[in-house]
C-alpha cells in the first residue's frame, strides 16, 4: 500500500530487495498474520533488527565497564565508579523510552527478567 500524497509522510524512497519464493512467502505471511502489508512489516523489522543491534552494543559495552568496576572500586575505596554508574543510569533511561514507546508491556517484561537475574547472581 502506497502513501497517498499529502499525507505528511514525506517522500519515500524505493529499495529493492531479492528474496527466494520461500522467504518472500513467508513475509507475506507473517505481515498478512500481522495485519499491514509487506512493505510497513519490512519498515519495522528492519527498526526492531537496528535497535535489537544498538542494544546489543551497550550491554557489551556495559559487561566490560561492570567488568573492571570491581577493580576500580578497590583502588579508591568507594562503590561503583562515576561513569559506570552514568553508564547505567543513562542505558536505562534510554530503552526505557524506546521500549514503553513500542509496547509497555515489553518493558515490565524486560524489568522482570533483569530483576530474576540479578537475583540469581548475588545467590538468593
Amino acid at each position: 500500500m502506497a502513501w497517498p500524497k499529502g499525507q505528511g509522510k514525506g517522500e519515500a524512497q524505493r529499495f529493492t530487495v531479492r528474496l527466494d519464493p520461500d522467504t518472500a512467502t513467508f513475509y507475506r505471511r507473517k505481515a498478512k498474520e500481522g495485519g499491514v502489508n509487506i512493505s510497513e512489516f519490512l519498515r519495522k523489522t528492519l527498526h526492531e533488527g537496528v535497535i535489537a543491534e544498538n542494544i546489543q552494543d551497550v550491554e557489551d559495552r556495559l559487561r566490560t565497564l561492570v567488568s573492571t568496576a570491581p577493580a576500580a572500586a578497590q583502588a579508591r575505596h568507594e562503590g561503583i565508579p562515576d561513569d559506570l554508574a552514568l553508564s547505567l543510569v543513562t542505558c536505562e533511561a534510554l530503552l526505557t523510552a524506546i521500549v514503553e514507546k513500542q509496547d509497555p508491556q515489553v518493558l515490565y517484561r524486560a524489568q522482570e527478567a533483569a530483576k530474576v537475574r540479578v537475583r540469581k547472581r548475588r545467590g538468593a
